[in-house]
C-alpha cells in the first residue's frame, strides 16, 4: 500500500516537473496600428506558458524599411501571429511602419521566414478586408476609394487597392493570404469593414476568456481547420471570416507562382516558359503584377538574353489570346482603374502588342501633359510604381520648368536618350540650383551607363557654384560607382 502511494506521489511530482519545465509557446505580433489586440492576448495568456515577441521595431529607433526581412533573419518561431493595422493591400496605421501584401509574399518565398509565416497554428489579421474576396460589399468602388484616401493613401495607391478588391485583376486578398500563410490551419480576418481596436477589445476579451482552457492546452501539432465557433460567437456582428493555408510544399520553388518568378535558382528560360504556361491556362491575370515586375527589366536588357529566351519572348508577343486578355482589362470603366490600366499598357508595350506610339499616346492622355503638374498628380505618379519611356518631344517645354513634373518624371524613370539629354541641359544650365540638383539625382534613379553623362556630372562636382548641387553630384557619382 505504502509502496503504491509512493509511486503515485513520484508520478505526480514527475508530471509537475515536466509541466514546470515545458517549453513555452510564442505569440508573435506585428503591431502597425492599434495595440489593443496584442495587449489582450498578453493579459489572458499567462506569461508562465507564453512568450510574447513584437516584430515591429521600437518606434524610437530609426526608421528601417527592411524591418520585416530582418525579423525573419532572427529565426523567430511563432505559434500564434497577431497582426494589427488598417489594411487595403498594405497594413498601415499610427506607427511609422507599413507592411504590404507584396512584402508578405516576397518574405514567404524566403525559407528564413518560415518560423513567422509558416509555423503558426493561428494567424489573426485585425484589419479591414484582410480576407476579402472579389464579392461586392455594401460600398461602391468609389466609396471605398474615398475611405482609403481619408486613411492616408495616395490617390494612385488607393486606386490600385480598389482595382484588386473589386475588379477581376489579381487574386483576392483571401487567396493571397492563404498562400502567404501556406501551412497555417487557422487564419482569421475580415471580409469587409473590420472593427477598430477599441471596438474589437470587448469582443476579443470575451473570446479569450471563453478560450482560456483551449490556450492552456494549445497543441503545436494540431492541424484542424474546423471553424473557431467561440471566436465567431464573440465577433458575431462583424465581417469575421476564416480560411486555412493552401498547404503548399514550400521546399518546391514552383509551389507559389510569384516565388518561382522571384527565385534566383530558376533561370530566365524556365521563367519565360512558365509565364507562357500561365497565360495558356488562364492563370496569368491573377499574377499580372508579378509577371510585369519580372518581364519589364528582362525586356529592357534584351541584349543579354539567349537565343532560346528570345524565341520564347517572341512567342509571347505573337499570342493573340494574351493580347486579348490584357486589352479586356483596359475596358474597365472609372477613374479608380487608371493605375491598373497604366500597368496593363506597360505590359502590352513590353510584349510589343501595341506600338510605342500607341503606348505613348495612351500615357499622354492619362498624364495630361498639356496641363501644369500639381502636387497631387506628382504623388499619384510616384506611388504608382510603373516606368514609362516617354520621349522628350512629347513633353511641352513649360513642363520642364516645374519641379512637380521633374520629380514625377524621375519616378517614371524614362531612359530615352532624348530625356537624358534634357536632364543634362537642366543640370548644367538651369538658373534654379534646386532644379539643377534634382536633375543630378535623376541619373542615379535610372542608373545611367552613358560615359558622356558621367563626365558631365563630374563637371558639376567641380564647377557648379552651389554647394548642395556639388554634394548631390558627389553622392550620385558614388552611387553609380564611376
Amino acid at each position: 500500500m505504502l509502496q503504491s502511494m509512493m509511486k503515485n506521489v513520484c508520478l505526480i511530482l514527475i508530471l509537475l516537473a515536466s509541466s514546470a519545465f515545458a517549453e513555452k509557446k510564442t505569440v508573435c505580433s506585428i503591431t502597425i496600428n492599434s495595440n489593443h489586440e496584442i495587449e489582450l492576448f498578453k493579459k489572458h495568456l499567462p506569461a508562465t506558458d507564453w512568450n510574447f515577441v513584437e516584430l515591429v521595431p521600437n518606434p524610437t529607433m530609426p526608421e528601417n524599411q527592411n524591418w520585416m526581412k530582418e525579423a525573419c533573419q532572427k529565426k523567430i518561431s511563432c505559434d500564434i501571429l497577431v497582426v494589427s493595422g488598417h489594411f487595403g493591400g498594405t497594413f498601415f496605421g499610427s506607427s511609422k511602419y507599413k507592411l504590404s501584401m507584396q512584402d508578405l509574399e516576397t518574405q514567404s518565398c524566403d525559407e528564413s521566414c518560415s518560423g513567422i509565416l509558416n509555423r503558426p497554428k493561428e494567424v489573426f489579421l485585425f484589419g479591414c478586408n484582410t480576407l476579402a474576396t472579389k464579392q461586392k460589399d455594401h460600398r461602391s468602388p468609389e466609396e471605398y476609394l474615398q475611405v482609403l484616401i481619408a486613411d492616408g493613401f495616395s490617390a494612385t495607391q488607393a486606386s490600385q487597392i480598389v482595382s484588386f478588391r473589386y475588379s477581376g485583376f489579381g487574386d483576392s486578398f483571401k487567396t493571397r493570404m492563404s498562400q502567404v500563410f501556406a501551412t497555417t490551419p487557422n487564419i482569421y480576418g475580415f471580409s469587409s469593414v473590420g472593427p477598430a481596436g477599441k471596438t474589437v477589445e470587448p469582443l476579443l476579451k470575451s473570446y479569450l476568456q471563453s478560450s482560456k482552457t483551449d490556450y492552456q492546452n494549445f497543441d503545436r501539432s494540431k492541424n484542424s481547420t474546423s471553424q473557431n465557433q467561440k471566436l465567431f460567437t464573440s465577433l458575431k456582428n462583424t465581417s469575421l471570416t476564416q480560411t486555412s493555408g493552401s498547404i503548399l510544399n514550400l521546399k518546391n520553388v514552383e509551389a507559389k507562382s510569384y516565388c518561382y518568378l522571384k527565385s534566383p535558382r530558376v533561370n530566365n528560360e524556365s521563367k519565360l516558359l512558365y509565364i507562357e504556361k500561365l497565360f495558356a491556362e488562364n492563370k496569368a491575370m491573377g499574377l499580372l503584377d508579378h509577371i510585369q515586375s519580372y518581364l519589364h527589366p528582362i525586356i529592357e536588357n534584351k541584349k543579354n538574353l539567349s537565343n532560346k529566351e528570345s524565341d520564347i519572348l517572341r512567342s509571347l508577343s505573337i499570342n493573340q489570346k494574351i493580347k486579348s486578355d490584357l486589352m479586356a482589362l483596359l475596358q474597365l470603366e472609372g477613374d479608380v482603374y487608371l493605375p491598373l490600366k497604366a500597368n496593363v499598357i506597360q505590359t502590352l508595350n513590353d510584349l510589343q502588342f501595341i506600338s510605342p506610339d500607341f503606348a505613348t499616346n495612351s500615357f499622354e492622355k492619362m498624364l495630361n501633359l498639356n496641363s501644369p503638374f500639381t502636387v497631387q498628380k506628382k504623388d499619384m505618379l510616384c506611388s504608382a510604381q510603373f516606368t514609362l519611356n516617354l520621349p522628350a518631344w512629347a513633353i511641352p517645354e513649360a513642363r520642364w520648368n516645374e519641379m512637380n513634373f521633374l520629380v514625377s518624371l524621375m519616378c517614371l524613370r524614362p531612359k530615352e536618350n532624348s530625356i537624358q539629354d534634357k536632364f543634362v541641359e537642366i543640370m548644367l544650365k538651369h538658373s534654379d540650383p534646386v532644379m539643377r540638383g534634382t536633375a543630378v539625382w535623376y541619373f542615379q534613379m535610372i542608373q545611367t551607363e552613358r560615359a558622356d553623362i558621367i563626365q558631365k556630372i563630374r563637371e558639376v562636382l567641380y564647377k557648379d557654384k552651389d554647394e548642395n548641387v556639388r554634394k548631390s553630384a558627389e553622392l550620385v557619382l558614388k552611387a553609380l560607382k564611376k
